[in-house]
């Protein structure tokens, strides 16, 4: 299997997910600097295109929230 190409922003939410482990959406937005911080749907939107490109999945749902894990 052939790694996808990543966005600067998909790279920037693996590295979270990498380093943080199993996140939501909002624990992903929280880790962006508050100069320049992208939106919450911005981000929600990114790790659902990601989940489509097979590099990282829904682990579970706590509430409303979402968290995801990723696969590579």
């Amino acid at each position: 299997m052939t790694t996808p190409k990543l966005s600067r922003l998909e790279l920037r939410i693996m590295e979270v997910l990498w380093d943080k482990g199993d996140c939501s959406v909002r624990e992903v937005q929280e880790t962006f600097p508050e100069e320049g911080r992208p939106a919450f749907s911005t981000i929600q939107t990114t790790l659902y295109r990601m989940e489509v490109k097979q590099v990282v999945a829904r682990a579970k749902k706590i509430g409303n929230s979402l968290i995801f894990t990723p696969l590579i």
